[in-house]
């Protein structure tokens, strides 16, 4: 299986940085020892991960996401969801397009519409933002969300996040 993840956010406006903080944490592990054949953890196997940092502009990447002819796509992004910091879901395609994800140029839901025409399975992870300030450092309970969510990536253990609930 093909999984490309794409990071989405401003790594300069505090806990919007985390789509592209979770990237180079997974790149961080992909690239490690553990990630070779011989280290390489039960539950990601047979996996092959591409991770991507796409900043604001994800629309830029749709010929990667082409050319990498993924078996999924997961997007992470910063997402206002009313819920403590640092909380973590999958959101719903449906609901990406009602929803404040991140402050990128085009819709989310847009974007999602587009890449399912040539990878059927996209996976919007949404991580709930403290602050969005200018300048702003990234809150310590989106790092550990961040960090826990490259780990269940690079495990092949996203289907532990919950759903956001409708």
């Amino acid at each position: 299986m093909k999984e490309l993840v794409l990071g989405i956010g401003n790594t300069m406006k505090g806990d919007d940085g985390v789509g592209p903080y979770v990237v180079g944490r997974l790149n961080d592990r992909l690239c490690s020892p553990a990630a070779t054949p011989d280290g390489a953890e039960a539950a990601g196997r047979g996996t092959e991960r591409f991770a991507i940092d796409c900043g604001m502009v994800p629309e830029n990447y749709s010929s990667v996401v082409r050319q990498h002819s993924p078996d999924r796509v997961v997007l992470v992004d910063a997402a206002e969801m009313g819920l403590p910091p640092g909380s973590s879901r999958i959101i719903p395609p449906e609901r990406a397009g009602v929803m404040c994800v991140s402050t990128h140029n085009m819709p989310l839901s847009l974007f999602v519409s587009y890449v399912k025409e040539f990878c059927p399975d996209v996976v919007l992870v949404g991580i709930q933002p403290e602050r969005m300030e200018l300048g702003a450092a990234m809150c310590r309970e989106v790092v550990e969300a961040g960090d826990r969510l490259a780990t269940l990536i690079a495990e092949g253990r996203l289907s532990e996040i919950q759903l956001l609930e409708t």
